[in-house]
């Protein structure tokens, strides 16, 4: 047992001076050099769409805009992996300290979008507003947690991994400057990016309660209200910005969950890879999947914001607009766009006065119509006045949404 023990323990030993680096290398520039590039292809995108004027507002949100700044902090810590850094290098500390401040920095404004999208929903606080205080906030953490450990001479050469990181010479000391600096931090965003999306899930699930009941009850009294003659507006009402961008909120909580899941996940990791620093088959492996995790965070987040519904739509403008810039209006023929173009040639007189004059006639027959309703609407109210409710009863029902969380704001506050 001792000698199948000791030749598995050279072959390890050879696996990790001679194999393990070059496949740690090939796992990171295999999934990091994807994603890098195609972050850099959707930034270039994004800075195209802003320029136009067509596109631009519909990019017009703040949880995009936020994770725009997510998208550069993950092309820096994903730039940083192509670093080939070695003991003696003079630029391993900057490269730990980009390495640890990116992805803390991405897990921040992940926390924000969170944060915002629970004020804006439940609070209806002016997400534009608080759009400077998310990034001072963000910009303050980062800055709090790396700078001492910078000062302190912490960021360095990790032999362990044979990577720029935190440098502590004993395990203890390394774990108190790894949690102060990247890992307590990160947690505290996640535990508040589950509170806010279980607050946001309540509001939504109390709002549909309310909004059945409300249907429930503006149905019966249109019911009631028609056997009277009475005529109401209830189906006018407008929605509220929860019913009407349902699919966008959910949509744009995915950013946070996933923050969470990659953070709280490569926290655990890099704690028990501290704490076990042998280079043992279960360590290695655990070390290879870190690795594999924080490699394909640009990647992860680039897909998530190229299918964001602000990025979809500012692109499809663009297409709707050259589409009507190739359809032009002289030709009554179906173009590829979709839309009607209208013929070159003119319609003959007489027809054209014998359409007009049966659109005039038609608006006569309407207005009519119109007038013999109401007349009748009238004599039946005279007749049931006593019967049915009173007439202020229809204004009672105010609409669902408040002067001040109208649609047309949310939408580029969430």
């Amino acid at each position: 047992m001792s000698s199948m023990s000791t030749e598995h323990e050279a072959k390890l030993l050879a696996f990790i001076n001679t194999d393990l680096p070059f496949l740690l290398s090939d796992v990171t520039l295999g999934v990091a050099i994807p994603g890098v590039a195609l972050t850099v292809i959707l930034l270039a995108a994004i800075a195209y769409l802003q320029w136009n004027p067509v596109s631009r507002p519909h990019l017009d949100r703040v949880s995009f805009r936020l994770i725009i700044y997510t998208l550069i902090a993950n092309l820096i810590f994903g730039s940083m992996m192509f670093a080939n850094m070695k003991e003696t290098t003079p630029g391993c500390s900057l490269v730990a300290f980009l390495g640890v401040t990116s992805p803390l920095f991405s897990a921040c404004m992940s926390c924000c979008v969170a944060l915002n999208l629970q004020l804006v929903l439940v609070y209806s606080v002016n997400g534009n507003m608080m759009e400077k205080f998310y990034i001072l906030g963000t910009v303050f953490v980062c800055l709090a947690c790396s700078i001492p450990t910078l000062a302190a001479g912490e960021f360095g050469w990790y032999a362990t991994n044979g990577a720029c990181w935190l440098r502590a010479p004993t395990p203890t000391v390394q774990l108190d400057w790894l949690l102060a600096t990247y890992s307590v931090p990160t947690l505290l965003m996640s535990t508040v990016e589950v509170f806010s999306f279980v607050n946001i899930l309540i509001f939504m699930l109390r709002h549909e309660i309310r909004s059945r009941s409300l249907r429930a009850d503006t149905s019966t009294m249109s019911t009631s209200a028609s056997e009277s003659g009475i005529v109401t507006l209830a189906s006018g009402l407008p929605k509220h910005p929860v019913v009407k961008f349902r699919s966008m909120i959910i949509r744009i909580a995915l950013y946070p969950l996933l923050s969470c899941f990659l953070s709280s996940t490569a926290c655990v990791l890099d704690v028990y890879s501290v704490l076990h620093p042998d280079l043992t088959d279960f360590n290695i492996n655990l070390r290879t999947t870190n690795l594999c995790i924080y490699s394909f965070r640009p990647l992860l987040y680039t897909l998530l914001a190229a299918t964001d519904p602000s990025f979809i739509r500012a692109v499809r403008s663009l297409s709707l607009k050259t589409c009507s810039s190739q359809c032009p209006h002289h030709d009554q023929t179906w173009s590829p766009c979709g839309t009607a173009k209208t013929h070159s040639f003119e319609l003959p007189l007489a027809e054209l006065a014998l359409a007009q004059q049966r659109s005039r006639n038609d608006r006569e027959g309407e207005d009519a119509t119109k007038k013999t309703a109401a007349s009748y609407a009238d004599a039946g109210a005279e007749d049931n006045a006593q019967d049915r409710r009173p007439s202020a009863a229809p204004a009672e029902q105010a609409p669902l949404v408040k002067d001040d969380f109208q649609s047309e704001g949310f939408a580029h506050q969430i």
